[in-house]
């Protein structure tokens, strides 16, 4: 009876210290990931909103639904998504009558209101800011109608802002015999993507993987290769400048930034040469250049490519505003 007692008790210790193992084990397995949990949690950050330049974030009235006579105002505002400082930022409304509405001096005038005193810096990667934020309310009186009838509004703001896009492309320059090295060791070049600036146009710079540069060659136009810049307006808005239709899609250019190396063969691109380009129906634009190799390099070397772009552009928003009419005797009887 003993011995049978001692082995019950025996057993009941293995069979707990078992369940504690299997308990410390589920502990252990947990830990790690709760770490985890806690250590994202604490280390995850947001960075600033990068976009497409100049963005509206809100246009809309105080009230959706008035009467005629009520008072209300129409807030915007704007924040600056790009990568770089926004000027001239104004809004200019347009969709309804402005008298009608008590805006007998129009919005602001006929060059529009400024926003945020016509400057919104951009965000910030290092220092991890958004961009700046521009804002105002416009006081506003419903308009006149009969009583019993309703009658929907669609004011609508543009936003003007002058801006700016640089593109880099870093273009690889291999001389000749260093090539041939390279091909006889089985190894290959490659190329990186064009880095533009965030805002409301999209540069694509395009050349080969590399360029051959050669040592020596009876002809000048061996060292001679073509590059294309491919503008596209990406923003969902107009490159223009505020009522001057003949500045519509015009985009200004400044000269490319090369290294000493290279340089533009005269005459290869007038774009360059007259300093600005059009884009074709808003959207799009194509540029090609011929660049000259004035001096190969020993081996292989990265040469970069920059070129910025100028110009003014607005957008539009649309908000909506029913009034009620409460006005007796509107007809004259």
């Amino acid at each position: 009876m003993k011995t049978y007692k001692l082995r019950e008790i025996y057993i009941k210790e293995i069979s707990m210290k078992g369940k504690q193992s299997k308990g410390m084990k589920t502990l252990l397995l947990i830990l790690p990931l709760l770490g985890v949990v806690a250590i994202s949690g604490c280390t995850q950050q947001t960075g600033p909103t990068f976009g497409n330049g100049v963005t509206i974030l809100n246009w809309e009235p105080t009230y959706s639904s008035v009467e005629s006579g009520d008072r209300l105002q129409l807030r915007i505002r704007v924040q600056n998504q790009g990568e770089v400082r926004a000027e001239n930022v104004r809004a200019a409304l347009a969709g309804i009558n402005q008298e009608d509405w008590g805006l007998s001096l129009g919005f602001g005038g006929s060059q529009g209101r400024l926003l945020g005193n016509g400057v919104l810096l951009p965000p910030d990667r290092i220092q991890n800011t958004d961009g700046q934020i521009g804002q105002d309310t416009f006081d506003m009186i419903a308009p006149k109608l009969p009583k019993g009838t309703t009658q929907q509004y669609s004011p609508q703001v543009r936003v003007y802002y002058s801006y700016k896009t640089t593109a880099i492309k870093s273009i690889t320059l291999v001389n000749e015999n260093e090539l041939r090295r390279l091909q006889d060791q089985g190894k290959t070049l490659s190329s990186t993507d064009t880095k533009t600036s965030a805002g409301p146009l999209s540069v694509t710079i395009t050349t080969g993987k590399f360029i051959k540069a050669r040592e020596s060659s009876p002809s000048a136009f061996s060292n001679i290769f073509p590059i294309t810049i491919d503008i596209t307006n990406s923003g969902g808005g107009v490159v223009s400048t505020e009522n001057i239709p003949q500045n519509d899609y015009i985009i200004r250019i400044t000269r490319p930034t090369l290294p000493s190396r290279l340089s533009i063969v005269s005459g290869s691109c007038k774009e360059i040469d007259q300093g600005y380009v059009t884009l074709w129906k808003g959207q799009t634009a194509s540029i090609t250049c011929n660049i000259q190799i004035n001096q190969p390099p020993l081996t292989n070397e990265d040469e970069n490519l920059k070129i910025t772009f100028e110009y003014d552009y607005y957008i539009d928003r649309t908000t909506t505003i029913t009034v009620t009419g409460n006005e007796q005797g509107y007809f004259g009887y």
